[in-house]
């Protein structure tokens, strides 16, 4: 079983200013790394909208999750840490 973060996406800016957006395999968290220690966002606080979102850039579904609203409760930039 493979247990390495999987890479969803990067997002630069014209600034130097480089985040990586990952999904872990075991436990479904999406995990936000731009410098020092990752933010860890958990899986079960996740939107069934915002998965959605998250999909298309490769993010998995667990099939047991439950506890989640689907109500659209904000973008995927609203997970994301202020900078």
């Amino acid at each position: 079983m493979n247990v390495m973060p999987i890479r969803l996406f990067t997002i630069q800016d014209g600034e130097g200013f480089v985040a990586d957006a990952f999904q872990c395999p075991v436990t479904g968290n999406l995990i936000y790394k731009s410098s020092g220690k990752p933010s860890v966002i958990a899986y079960t606080d996740l939107t069934d909208w915002q998965i959605a979102r998250l999909e298309e850039y490769g993010f998995r579904r667990l099939e047991a999750a439950s506890g989640r609203t689907a109500a659209h409760e904000g973008g995927i930039e609203e997970l994301l840490p202020k900078q």
